[in-house]
């Protein structure tokens, strides 16, 4: 019984030991890497570009259709035909909508019927001119029948074609309002219709830059919908007037939009561009860390044969696509850190892994 215990007693003992020397060993190793310092991180590298920009006014505005239209009848009418489907294109003329117009064409058929009557009369009497029956009043009378009923004939025509709604000019239509059979008022809308290309945007600039905006300058926008692109144009026109409330000048730009992509009522940014161009300093915009006390790159230097990383803080300007201008903080050629931020503090070593070379120009407008 003893010899068991003691037994068991060893084992535990040399577990225990066995524990604590494992222990031991991780914690020498630790000692050891942190005494040389933590691994150099693996990062990728660019450098402050000099690039050159063309001045712009930057504002927001809206677009806007050049053509935009509430298709509606303009005589009341029972819907007969549909003949369109929504969001498609249509031509100036194609027929839209058909009314019932039987009664219409009944009451066309009766008038001139009415109107052959009066003129076989009017010949009647055209016939006695020179005899003793003939009547200059009864001549009279003839002719002003005849007239009145030519004008109610091309009046019911006028209104039988009203009949048929009709594209009043070349564009893209919207939704459907109306069914089949129902009973359209005047005036009551069946379907819009918007001519999008070309299309208007339309902003404000403040009005001390009234000099600076001219007809005919070029602008470029970009929407949310399609955020990597850009749009050109060019200014149209400049309000006579300044809004006395905002004490802002509104203008209007054209763009030829040919693929469609851009829709009344989308908020456009715009970039009104001027003559000349400046020298600016730029960096990507992944190299750049976006913080609510500032911005700030880590700049590489060398110490001997290693490369460290140190945070800078930045002063940043416009936006121009990926490339941001850095008013102060850095100079031209200075090496910053473009990928691998995350991982990274102050005084950290690093190593270069696939660098980034960056072709002269990029961003420049």
């Amino acid at each position: 019984m003893l010899l068991r215990i003691f037994l068991a007693i060893l084992v535990i003992g040399l577990v225990v030991a066995g524990v604590l020397a494992v222990k031991q060993n991780q914690n020498a190793a630790r000692s050891r890497t942190m005494a040389g310092g933590p691994p150099p991180a693996t990062i990728t590298d660019t450098r402050v570009e000099p690039s050159s920009w063309n001045r712009r006014i930057e504002a927001v505005g809206d677009l806007r259709a050049i053509q935009d239209v509430a298709v509606a009848s303009e005589v009341p009418g029972k819907v007969l035909e549909i003949n369109f489907h929504s969001g498609a294109p249509v031509e100036q003329g194609d027929v839209l909508v058909r009314l019932d117009a039987a009664e219409d064409r009944a009451q066309l058929e009766a008038l001139e019927a009415d109107l052959r009557l009066a003129r076989q009369e009017y010949q009647r009497v055209e016939r006695l001119r020179g005899s003793p029956a003939f009547s200059q009043s009864l001549m009279d009378r003839a002719q002003s029948e005849a007239v009145s009923l030519q004008a109610q004939v091309q009046q019911q025509r006028v209104r039988l074609q009203r009949k048929d709604i009709r594209a009043p000019f070349d564009g893209v239509l919207g939704i459907r309002e109306i069914s089949l059979g129902d009973i359209v008022a005047a005036g009551e809308p069946i379907v819009a219709l918007k001519t999008l290309a070309p299309i208007y945007v339309d902003f404000t600039v403040p009005e001390r830059r009234r000099a600076s905006v001219t007809p005919g300058q070029p602008l470029e926008i970009s929407v949310a919908a399609w955020p990597d692109d850009t749009f050109s144009g060019e200014l149209l026109v400049v309000s006579p007037d300044v809004d006395v409330r905002s004490r802002t000048l509104k203008l209007r730009g054209q763009l030829a939009n040919s693929d469609g992509r851009l829709q009344p009522g989308m908020f456009a940014t715009v970039h009104l561009i001027q003559s000349g161009a400046e020298p600016v300093l730029t960096l990507p915009r992944t190299a750049i860390s976006f913080f609510a006390y500032g911005e700030s790159v880590f700049a590489i230097t060398e110490e001997g044969e290693q490369l460290t990383v140190h945070r800078r803080p930045v002063t940043v300007g416009r936006t121009r696509g990926e490339r941001v201008e850095i008013l102060s903080g850095l100079e031209s050629g200075q090496r910053v850190v473009h990928t691998g931020h995350l991982k990274l503090r102050e005084g950290q070593r690093v190593v270069i892994g696939e660098t980034v070379a960056l072709p002269a120009g990029i961003g420049d407008r």
